[in-house]
């Protein structure tokens, strides 16, 4: 099928970076689908008429049970095109994350039932090293912990 006849869909969605303060990083397990255990950052589609900040928001109570978020910043725009493949035998998608720093209140985690993800959990550096990610996943990696440039 030519890209003329593929149905070429944008997903906008907005993301939480959420670092405790030994500085381990929050991350989700996708509970089903091609990405099925695979791990991203928290978050998800913005609904028509959703600033993003109250998206990010919505997804953080959904998937973690994070509710008291005392500041949000955005930090980063991640786009990633997904083709497709034998992989991937669906329409080619164009993931636009909007990603936010949040600093964090009181809260207890608690994992999404019935949803997008089954798990979410603190990683460090050395932890996520060991993890299957989506590419989002990976992007947010780079953010938190950037990799030196070869010529450093």
């Amino acid at each position: 099928m030519s890209s003329a006849q593929e149905n070429l869909l944008v997903y906008h969605g907005a993301y939480g970076l959420c670092r405790d303060p030994s500085g381990r990083l929050l991350l989700a397990r996708i509970a089903s689908g091609i990405d099925k255990e695979r791990w991203t950052l928290p978050g998800g589609g913005i609904e028509w008429g959703e600033h993003p900040e109250a998206t990010v928001r919505r997804e953080m109570a959904e998937e973690t049970g994070i509710t008291d978020i005392q500041s949000t910043h955005l930090t980063a725009i991640f786009s990633h095109t997904y083709p497709r493949s034998e992989d991937r035998p669906y329409d080619p998608v164009h993931h636009i994350g909007i990603i936010y720093d949040l600093t964090l209140g009181h809260f207890e985690l608690k994992d999404e039932h019935d949803g997008t993800t089954d798990h979410c959990r603190w990683f460090t550096e050395s932890q996520i090293q060991q993890l299957p990610l989506v590419p989002l996943g990976e992007f947010a990696v780079d953010v938190v912990w950037p990799r030196a440039s070869p010529s450093e």
